[in-house]
């Protein structure tokens, strides 16, 4: 066994074994039940669907520790291998991706916006108020640790205050949010495996995985050409509200450092956080030169 180190809301082990293909095994807090529930449900509904999801093999959710044990698909997270696939390789995954993404958007809404496994539970009446809360967990955090001063976090809510208009005329279109440089499991040739980890819909602009994809590589310095490519695959405009959601999921990562995420405590070192200062920095600029949308 050995737990993967990226894990947030589960705890989440590969389970290796002599004679057969290794398995995932997810595992959840106790008070997690109903929210794991409700997440095998939506991952059955998407692969039904055609999403290029893992198959669920056993689930125990009346355990005191609730358990789903799902599929291993070969390879790891997109971000590990990327920048060593060549230009061909990252078009053909942001195909897949774009399809899965096209596929996702025909679940039905609501028209509420923000996380849910389902369009009626989703929390906000507007898109915007989905930014809102990004921002506010990020000024929390950012405060609580006390390696960023809030300054990055002013910037971003003046550019949404500004956007908050042609933010609240956007549809709330269903997509997996956390299909980034994360959870899009590749082979080392850069073959797509599929999706994992899908608890949850975001239901507003589906920008904003792609948004925070590029957030990903422009901090990390992989090779952003991925991003455009899935972009021209889904006909997504790349304007000024795209260019918001870079500089927001930018500040999100700033308030990522210091804190740990069920025992995987995320790095933070001087030369890492001058670095994201520069490019959030970049990125301000670019909003402010990016085109206004059209409604």
């Amino acid at each position: 066994m050995r737990r993967f180190s990226t894990g947030v809301d589960h705890y989440v082990f590969e389970a290796m074994f002599v004679d057969r293909p290794p398995l995932v095994v997810r595992i959840g807090r106790p008070s997690c039940r109903t929210a794991m529930e409700a997440g095998l449900h939506l991952h059955k509904r998407l692969r039904s669907l055609g999403v290029p999801l893992p198959e669920v093999i056993a689930e125990e959710l009346n355990q005191v520790w609730p358990y789903a044990i799902l599929e291993r698909l070969e390879g790891s997270d997109l971000g590990i291998v990327i920048s060593g696939l060549s230009s061909a390789n990252l078009d053909s995954i942001a195909a897949r991706v774009a399809e899965a993404q096209a596929i996702t958007a025909r679940v039905p809404s609501a028209g509420r916006y923000g996380y849910a496994p389902e369009p009626k539970q989703a929390r906000h009446a507007a898109w915007s108020h989905v930014l809102d809360a990004n921002l506010a967990r990020s000024r929390a955090r950012i405060a609580e640790a006390g390696l960023f001063d809030q300054s990055a976090v002013n910037m971003v809510a003046a550019l949404l205050s500004t956007a908050r208009a042609d933010l609240d005329v956007l549809p709330a279109v269903p997509f997996l949010h956390d299909a980034t440089t994360k959870n899009v499991i590749v082979t080392a040739t850069g073959a797509f495996s599929g999706i994992v980890d899908v608890d949850d819909l975001c239901f507003g602009d589906p920008r904003y995985a792609p948004a925070l994809t590029l957030a990903s590589l422009l901090a990390s310095g992989g090779p952003v050409e991925y991003v455009k490519a899935w972009m021209c695959r889904a006909g997504y405009q790349d304007d000024r509200i795209f260019r918001l959601y870079i500089a927001l999921f930018l500040v999100d990562f700033m308030s990522e450092h210091g804190q740990s995420f069920n025992g995987n405590q995320r790095p933070s070192n001087e030369q890492e956080r001058a670095n994201l200062l520069r490019v959030f920095c970049e990125a301000v600029s670019r909003v402010n030169a990016a085109i206004s949308p059209s409604r």
